[in-house]
């Protein structure tokens, strides 16, 4: 118990000191002025309209994903109910850190007697690692072509390699059970929250579906800044924040996400300017997902309880 509060402290204190210098390197190397009045000069309107669009697509897109499997097992699950507990809690758990705060969706799909906890989080394993395959394949594609980082960075492809074959092996693990397993009883409830084989072929192509909208969103916000890249950068650059992300110990990644931001745009040929002004609508993008969240849960208590689900 000692030892897990000592890491767990440590962590933490590692995650502070790395947003530390980050923000202090952000603070020092560069001027803010500049990339400040790209910004406000930028459409935001226009740009808030677009991504409430995209961003509305991209959280039917999930629910879709996350209905095929809890439908698997509980056939009286709705796309209603899924969908706004997905429109909340996906849309905030950027501000948890690695987006952990994904995880309360189990809970609250518990809740309404549509599952046990730990089927649940078989589940979001198995949303988790189509994820991280799908991340892992956009780097694969970005490095191999357009972006011309990979000759900056070679080891950046192997990474990105790695992470792909992990995630596949682990995908494996999820759908395949040793007999003689002292822990198969467990294990064998976390892989029924799993579906079938049929069900991860059509969740994996809903998964490639809901980053490609991250990354239409992403290219209509870098444009408002003067920033037009193709779609094999765009599936790159989501790929390296994502996954800087997800890594960082503090919520959206403050901090490194913004520095990879900038670099990664600056070895792409964007001027010091158009990097930072793009690392700042990038913030302002994901504000606005968080906006979407946080509207949806003010209006929770009005949606009609046979539309939100019954808690049990």
């Amino acid at each position: 118990m000692l030892a897990r509060r000592n890491a767990r402290w440590g962590g933490f204190v590692a995650a502070i000191a790395v947003v530390a210098v980050c923000l202090f390197y952000l603070g020092t190397r560069f001027d803010w002025r500049e990339p400040l009045r790209v910004v406000r000069d930028a459409d935001l309107l226009a740009l808030a309209g677009a991504t409430f669009a995209v961003h509305f697509a991209y959280i039917c897109v999930r629910t879709l994903r996350w209905q095929l499997v809890v439908r698997d097992r509980h056939p009286a699950a709705t796309f209603g109910t899924l969908y706004w507990i997905t429109a909340i809690v996906v849309s905030l758990a950027i501000l948890t850190p690695g987006q952990i705060g994904e995880t309360a969706k189990v809970e609250l799909l518990k809740r309404r007697g549509l599952g046990g906890r730990l089927a649940g989080l078989g589940s979001f394993a198995l949303e988790r690692v189509l994820d991280i395959l799908t991340i892992a394949g956009f780097g694969l594609i970005g490095l191999a072509f357009g972006t011309g980082l990979s000759d900056r960075y070679p080891q950046l492809p192997a990474v990105a390699a790695v992470l792909f074959v992990a995630g596949l092996v682990v995908l494996y693990a999820l759908g395949h059970s040793r007999t003689g397993s002292s822990t198969d009883g467990w294990l064998a409830v976390l892989r029924s929250g799993t579906g079938t084989s049929a069900i991860k072929v059509r969740m994996l192509a809903l998964t490639i579906a809901s980053w490609c909208l991250i990354g239409l969103g992403w290219q209509i916000s870098l444009r408002m800044v003067g920033i037009d890249v193709s779609l094999p950068a765009v599936c790159w650059l989501v790929s390296l924040i994502t996954l800087s992300t997800l890594v960082s110990l503090m919520p959206g990644g403050i901090g490194l996400a913004d520095v990879v931001t900038i670099q990664a745009l600056l070895a792409m040929g964007a001027s010091p300017t158009a990097a930072q002004a793009g690392a700042l609508i990038l913030r302002v993008y994901a504000l606005i997902g968080i906006a979407f969240g946080l509207c949806h849960l003010l209006a929770w208590p009005l949606v009609p309880r046979a539309l939100r689900g019954q808690e049990s």
